[in-house]
């Protein structure tokens, strides 16, 4: 089981969880979560039933921590076998999501810890070198990382000692630490697609993606967009989750997009309401941004829209894909928006539901463009 976004553990203390969408950059404060105190690392997600939100595990100190984004709550526990006083690094959780597998001191063990009976059995050692996360392939469930130093990439294999091997050097460009103080330059969180398209997030941000769906290594990764994820400067300390695979390619070159709502009615198929709303596209860096004005020639516009039956949206000039909660709108051809330039678009939005218990005006949260060429 799968989502549309991964989770973010960021800054080395009073830790807050994000989620964030590889898509389109969309990244997002778990507001009902209250940040931990002494931090965590080594993260790993146990995917529920549909509808549900993973739960996510993690480690620190010699505890488990078990938080529930959905229920807001974060609370830690103590694990039999778990040494105390080591700074943990990687995580990821088994296929069945029964086991999170930690690794920390590079001479020291590794651990598999039972999340149901909350003990820990002792593995081999990781290996040297400053690599912060791993994630497992889809589809042969190696472990991959990435070394921060050089860019190498990575594979763990728990069979062996120490379990680092080099899979191929330098394909990565070296990671860069954040602002924050003591912060590491290190990929410290990373995920893959169902397909095996691989992404490591370093501790500044920076978001990589390379395509390991096939039996060849790319010579080099590619990062996306122009400048890092919104995350107030603060270290990306590890991530967890399995994304589904979208037709769609990446882009977090973020310009301005503003909203003006038009007008709603009632639909009766499906029952519901159409809301209209005026979308003002700027060829101009948003707020998350650091880039300069620059001419558009094709465009992605994201939102929420509740993934339902009968849910839609319509727009001239646009392909329109639904995951997840989101719409993505992505700009059939080339149509050259000058730098500084606006123009108007026209979107219609069908929402299912009781048209007396839905809103008069739909809030269209998650609002954002971005620059695809």
């Amino acid at each position: 089981m799968t989502h549309r976004k991964v989770y973010l553990a960021v800054g080395r203390k009073n830790t807050r969880i994000y989620r964030f969408d590889p898509i389109d950059g969309d990244t997002r404060l778990v507001d009902n979560v209250a940040p931990y105190k002494s931090g965590f690392t080594a993260m790993g997600a146990q995917y529920r039933e549909d509808g549900k939100e993973p739960l996510l595990f993690a480690v620190s100190g010699g505890g488990l921590v078990v938080i529930d984004v959905e229920a807001g709550t974060v609370a830690q526990h103590p694990v039999q076998g778990l040494p105390t006083g080591v700074t943990w690094y990687d995580g990821d959780m088994s296929t069945d999501g029964k086991t999170l597998f930690v690794a920390g001191d590079p001479q020291g063990h590794s651990y598999s810890i039972d999340v149901a009976n909350k003990t820990a059995t002792a593995g081999n050692p990781p290996g040297g070198g400053r690599w912060d996360d791993f994630a497992q392939h889809p589809k042969d469930h190696r472990l991959i990382s990435v070394e921060g130093d050089n860019g190498d990439l990575l594979n763990v294999d728990p069979q062996k000692n120490p379990m680092k091997t080099v899979l191929k050097p330098g394909v990565f460009r070296p990671a860069e630490a954040s602002s924050s103080s003591g912060s590491r330059r290190a990929y410290s969180a990373m995920f893959f697609d169902t397909v095996g398209n691989f992404y490591a997030v370093d501790s500044a941000g920076n978001v990589n993606h390379l395509d390991l769906s096939g039996g060849e290594i790319p010579a080099k990764a590619e990062r996306i967009g122009n400048g890092k994820i919104p995350v107030d400067g603060l270290e990306v300390m590890n991530g967890a989750g399995l994304i589904t695979q979208m037709p769609l390619k990446p882009s977090y070159d973020e310009i301005t997009v503003t909203k003006k709502f038009t007008t709603s009615w009632e639909s009766y198929d499906p029952k519901g309401r159409v809301y209209s709303f005026d979308l003002v596209l700027s060829a101009s860096a948003g707020k998350n941004s650091p880039g300069k004005n620059a001419d558009v020639r094709k465009f992605r516009i994201s939102f929420d829209l509740p993934t339902l039956p009968g849910s839609k949206v319509e727009a001239s000039g646009v392909d329109v894909l639904y995951e997840g909660g989101k719409a993505y709108l992505d700009s059939q051809s080339d149509q050259l928006l000058p730098a500084g330039e606006s123009r108007h678009i026209t979107v219609q939005i069908t929402v299912p539901g009781d048209p007396a218990e839905l809103p008069h005006e739909y809030p269209l949260a998650g609002l954002r463009a971005t620059r695809l060429a």
